[in-house]
């Protein structure tokens, strides 16, 4: 049952091609056997009517018995008769012919001497014969056995028989192995995909023809390989930052939340007079705060890194923001010294909320790492077509080894921010986000004393 429903690519193959093959066979050997089976009763019938006109030819110059010996031969006998009683004459080997001895009707016509004899031949069995007329009312019947072109047709379809198995036989076993063959790397791509499977990923079809429609799905197998294996190594390293992001940020605000734990339970814990719970008040209210802006950069964040942060774009001149946000910073940091350097107009085409929000982070990060009496500096100018904004300070500086952990999340330097100094490590990440957000980039640059951080963004036209 399986041989005549095979399930696979290779047998179906096979299959189809034999099919093919026996229904071409078939046809052909048909068509062979019709066309030469007409051939030769055509050849017989025309040796008879060939005799017939020989006859007629040979009739006046022979006697009978020369007549008839003349005629007999390849198959054909001879038999001249009388008409009206007369006697016979033929070889003595040959068999009497089929039908009557002699025709019914009226007297014999007399046909012209050398004419061709327009004679009907007829068939008795597998013998064909023609009867026609002579001089001196003699009836000449010329008689051909059919018998040995059938036993030929027979032995020819026999052959073909044979033959046609034969065959089918060697073009099953060729037709098997050359769809072996071509069809091999159907078969690699099969263990390849196992072998895949069992955790060994690195392997590859390699195939070494990409003209071919197997060497192009091949090719395509492997593209699809490194595809996925990239596009896993991606999620693997997203979801090892995930929970590290996770991890972080759950660490990040337990701080806070124990805080205000804390103080809550000594609200109901003491009997506190009135300046004491003021203090812990207070505290509590830094923690809030200290946990709410966690929120919203945690917020930030994942909307940088998915791509979700929308912006309400309008023309800012990035020399006035610079200036209202390091008054701001003046306020919160009154032992520091801040100055702003800005050409007029240095203007960018963004979200000011947003481009605050970079300046800020810059500013926070400059007077938490710069200790009292130090100055931070701001520079706005414009260069080409992109306006470059740096937040210098004369604090310790980033380590070399540093400067690329701080613009992680949740990174710091060791000696440029702390948990008790500075943020969460998030507001270096989050500028440089919302920098690329504008089509500009934030980066370290080195500077001969403290810290320098470059902001650059396209100038509005």
């Amino acid at each position: 049952m399986r041989l005549l429903r095979p399930l696979s690519l290779r047998g179906r193959v096979t299959w189809v091609v034999l099919g093919l093959l026996a229904v071409i066979l078939v046809v052909l050997f048909t068509a062979v056997d019709i066309a030469l089976s007409a051939r030769l009763h055509a050849d017989a019938r025309t040796r008879l009517t060939d005799r017939v006109a020989l006859a007629g030819q040979l009739d006046p110059q022979l006697s009978a018995q020369q007549l008839v010996d003349r005629l007999r031969g390849d198959g054909v006998t001879a038999r001249l008769c009388v008409r009206d009683g007369g006697g016979c004459v033929a070889a003595a080997s040959d068999p009497a012919p089929p039908g009557r001895r002699f025709p019914t009707g009226g007297p014999a016509r007399q046909r012209p001497a050398g004419a061709r004899a327009e004679v009907p031949v007829e068939t008795a069995g597998s013998v064909i014969f023609v009867r026609t007329e002579l001089s001196g009312n003699q009836i000449l019947t010329l008689s051909l056995d059919t018998t040995q072109i059938t036993d030929a047709l027979r032995r020819l379809v026999f052959l073909e028989i044979v033959g046609g198995l034969l065959a089918l036989l060697l073009a099953g076993l060729a037709a098997a192995r050359l769809s072996r063959a071509a069809l091999r790397p159907l078969e690699d791509m099969t263990a390849l995909a196992g072998q895949i499977a069992a955790g060994d990923r690195g392997r590859r079809l390699g195939h070494p023809r990409t003209d071919s429609e197997l060497g192009r799905t091949a090719a395509a197998f492997d593209s699809m390989l490194d595809e996925l294996e990239a596009a896993l190594a991606t999620a693997n390293a997203a979801e090892a930052g995930m929970r590290s992001f996770l991890a972080d940020a759950s660490h990040e605000l337990r701080t806070p939340m124990a805080g205000l734990q804390a103080n809550a339970e000594l609200l109901l814990r003491e009997e506190l007079d009135r300046p004491e719970r003021e203090r812990v008040a207070v505290a509590m209210i830094r923690e809030t705060r200290r946990a709410a802006r966690l929120v919203d950069d945690l917020l930030t964040t994942a909307r940088l890194g998915q791509g979700g942060l929308r912006l309400a774009t309008e023309p800012v001149d990035l020399a006035r923001l610079a200036e209202a946000e390091t008054a701001r910073a003046r306020t919160l940091a009154p032992q520091l010294s801040f100055a702003v350097s800005a050409e007029p107009a240095p203007v960018v085409h963004g979200d000011p909320v947003r481009l605050g929000q970079i300046v800020t982070n810059l500013l926070d990060n400059a007077r938490h790492a710069t200790p009292a009496g130090g100055t931070v500096t701001v520079t706005v100018r414009r260069t080409g077509e992109r306006v470059v904004l740096d937040v210098a300070d004369t604090g310790p500086g980033v380590p070399a080894a540093d400067r690329a952990l701080i613009f992680e999340r949740f990174g710091r330097g060791d000696t440029s921010r702390s948990r008790d100094t500075g943020g969460a490590g998030l507001g270096l990440p989050i500028a440089r986000g919302l920098a690329a957000a504008h089509g500009g980039d934030l980066r370290y640059v080195d500077s001969p004393a403290g810290a320098r951080f470059r902001v650059e963004l396209p100038a509005a036209t």
